[in-house]
């Protein structure tokens, strides 16, 4: 999924959920933003307050670094439990099971959303609500660097078995069709508008159990059939204009609610930075970052603590599958 499920989607699901408009905000950037946090900064570098975050994305997945896979099992790429990657992994032409194949709405992204709501953490929420949604568009890929994500053709042959990169952007497109060949026939048709309202029901259902709505059964039927109509019918290719025409109608369901997104907001707000005058002119040249009054009380702090807990939490719950395929660390990844 990309920013249009993660962000807008996952916006008007929060506030229809009964969450307020800063809240469901926070939420939503929150989702957003575990894509666009892949850079490291040493905040304050060499100070007694020196902090450094973590980061929950790789940059393209086409383009991953490769020292930092374990990003996308924790984030991206849940895999089920053993039992159900036994029980719900469909059948595949090359017959193939995988350990870390990522189910849908599977019980480890399950217990990990729900943690994140019983904590009350809307940045916790956001990062866990991104994980949770995207078992669901990249189920059958695992986030390793594996032959099982291997598709057939030229071009997917020059792309890393890593995730759905063979399967380009295909599973992030909330209104496409198209066939997954890994699968066997009876299995490898995609219908992502279905798959996107299904994720969008158990999002909402998690959100409840925080938020408690009046009616939540009516709320979710509007919630899934203007859902619904936001994504449009399904479609075998998709455009910019298309994809232009949904945005619209994703801001017409939040209203006046509705705030663009920045990916730039919260980092700019918490940091200031400016280049190192040592290295001005050579072709090392660098930049220094320090916080700005306020920073221990910032979206951008809170956010880069929540994806540090979420880590801890994510690796806890998949340390068992991870000691099956004898992984001792996952930083050797």
């Amino acid at each position: 999924m990309d920013i249009e499920y993660h962000y807008y989607i996952t916006f008007i699901i929060a506030l229809n959920a009964g969450f307020g408009k800063d809240e469901a905000y926070k939420i939503a950037y929150s989702s957003q933003y575990t894509d666009d946090n892949d850079t490291v900064y040493e905040i304050n570098a060499g100070q007694e307050d020196a902090y450094e975050n973590v980061i929950s994305q790789t940059m393209d997945i086409t383009k991953p670094q490769e020292e930092r896979l374990r990003i996308y099992p924790l984030f991206h790429f849940m895999p089920g439990t053993s039992d159900e990657v036994w029980r719900s992994s469909p059948d595949r032409r090359d017959g193939k099971l995988h350990l870390l194949n990522t189910i849908p709405n599977n019980q480890n992204a399950k217990t990990l959303l729900s943690d994140a709501i019983k904590s009350g953490n809307f940045y916790r929420i956001g990062i866990a609500t991104h994980m949770f949604a995207d078992t669901f568009a990249h189920q059958n890929f695992v986030g390793f660097k594996d032959e099982f994500n291997a598709m057939e053709g030229f071009l997917e042959g020059l792309l890393p078995n890593i995730g759905h990169a063979d399967a380009k952007h295909q599973p992030d497109i909330p209104n496409l069709r198209w066939q997954d060949e890994r699968l066997s026939s009876k299995y490898k048709n995609r219908n992502n508008r279905n798959i996107f309202l299904e994720a969008t029901g158990c999002v909402f259902d998690q959100y409840c159990s925080l938020a408690k709505p009046p009616n939540p059964t009516d709320i979710r039927k509007e919630l899934m059939d203007g859902i619904g109509s936001a994504i449009g019918k399904e479609m075998e290719k998709d455009t910019n204009k298309l994809r232009s025409q949904r945005l619209k109608r994703y801001k017409g369901l939040l209203g006046k609610v509705f705030v663009e997104y920045d990916e730039d907001n919260w980092f700019d707000a918490a940091i200031r930075y400016e280049r190192d005058s040592t290295t001005i002119g050579t072709s090392d040249a660098k930049i220094l970052y320090f916080r700005k009054t306020g920073f221990p009380e910032s979206d951008w702090y809170h956010f880069q603590e929540a994806v540090k807990e979420h880590q801890k939490k994510a690796e806890e719950i998949l340390q068992p599958t991870f000691a099956k395929m004898e992984v001792a660390k996952l930083a050797n990844w």
